[in-house]
């Protein structure tokens, strides 16, 4: 269910996984993964059961739609749109713009890790790592460190990113009071990003 392969379907059938969508990520915050049915979805959806299996073959389905949407915002939202020439303003700028986004979605992340779908989760990190080398790939970046591998540095960076983030979000098991630790992206060590 790739999201640029919709141009087939009209508003209805957009509004109606929109629903589905929204259904599923709120139910997640409240119950794991697991101990949600279909019918759960549909009823959260004011969804017809035969309406979700014209959409989906089953939960897992949805659920997959639901990470590359989430993959899809996170990539727009967290790489920095303006031209930003200096590796160290553009690491820093994604830094500040991911941790806003994950903070913003904390619960949603937290419930999508918890799913049992991993593997679906670490597709966010491929799709990130390749736009980000792309930009690394730009001349500008390359002048500026002209001996770093884009693909490496991309990788490198897009995973410790999304370490960072786990574990920030995450916080210590078996202590529910426990708010994620406060992470100031302008604070971090600039030595980090790329070299600078």
């Amino acid at each position: 269910m790739d999201q640029k392969n919709e141009g087939h379907l009209d508003l209805r059938q957009r509004k109606t996984r929109a629903l589905l969508v929204k259904a599923l990520a709120e139910l997640m915050e409240e119950r794991p993964f697991s101990e949600l049915s279909v019918v759960d979805i549909c009823s959260r959806a004011m969804v017809h059961r035969t309406t979700f299996y014209a959409h989906f073959n089953d939960k897992r389905e949805l659920l997959s739609y639901l990470f590359s949407q989430l993959e899809q915002e996170c990539v727009e939202t967290c790489l920095p749109k303006e031209e930003i020439t200096s590796p160290k303003d553009y690491f820093l700028t994604a830094a500040k713009n991911t941790l806003e986004f994950f903070q913003r979605r904390r619960s949603l992340y937290l419930a999508c890790l918890n799913s049992g779908m991993e593997a679906e989760v670490h597709v966010l990190s491929d799709r990130a790592a390749q736009e980000l080398c792309r930009q690394l790939s730009r001349p500008s970046f390359r002048d500026a460190a002209p001996g770093v591998d884009p693909q490496i540095a991309a990788r490198f960076y897009i995973g410790a990113v999304l370490s960072l983030i786990r574990w920030w979000l995450t916080g210590l098991p078996g202590d529910p009071a426990l708010q994620p630790v406060p992470l100031h992206p302008d604070r971090l060590t600039t030595g980090v990003f790329y070299g600078t």
